[in-house]
């Protein structure tokens, strides 16, 4: 299959056919997967691991300084080591408004819960 990006809002990226998220492309390459599989829908679905996740944006007046900022990324390391291989952290700038967008997702909720407040206040504290 060929790299997935999705986000809980619906909107699905397929890098191999476009760098844009395209409803006709994200059913074209479904149908594909389920005519190579030979498996419906809901079945492909019930592989997928639904993890407790939050997902928040951080108000930035410098959004595109986080890469840059040591402390920020000192947060998301630490975040990605408390959650270790049962979660992951991403941090990104919106492309729409002054802001940082911070998913925190993980097998333990409460986990997931401190590990993103944690690094939305350094994103906060650090681009304002």
């Amino acid at each position: 299959m060929p790299g997935l990006g999705g986000e809980k809002s619906g909107h699905v990226i397929v890098l191999e056919r476009t760098m844009t998220g395209d409803g006709i492309v994200t059913a074209l390459e479904v149908l594909a997967v389920m005519t190579s599989t030979g498996r419906s829908l809901a079945d492909l679905a019930k592989q997928i691991p639904m993890l407790p996740q939050q997902q928040r944006a951080v108000p930035a007046r410098h959004k595109d300084q986080w890469e840059g900022d040591p402390v920020i990324r000192r947060a998301i390391t630490k975040a990605e080591s408390r959650l270790g291989s049962s979660g992951r952290v991403l941090v990104r700038p919106s492309g729409t408004e002054p802001a940082i967008r911070v998913m925190v997702e993980g097998s333990d909720e409460a986990l997931v819960a401190e590990t993103g407040r944690r690094t939305r206040g350094s994103c906060r504290e650090r681009l304002n």
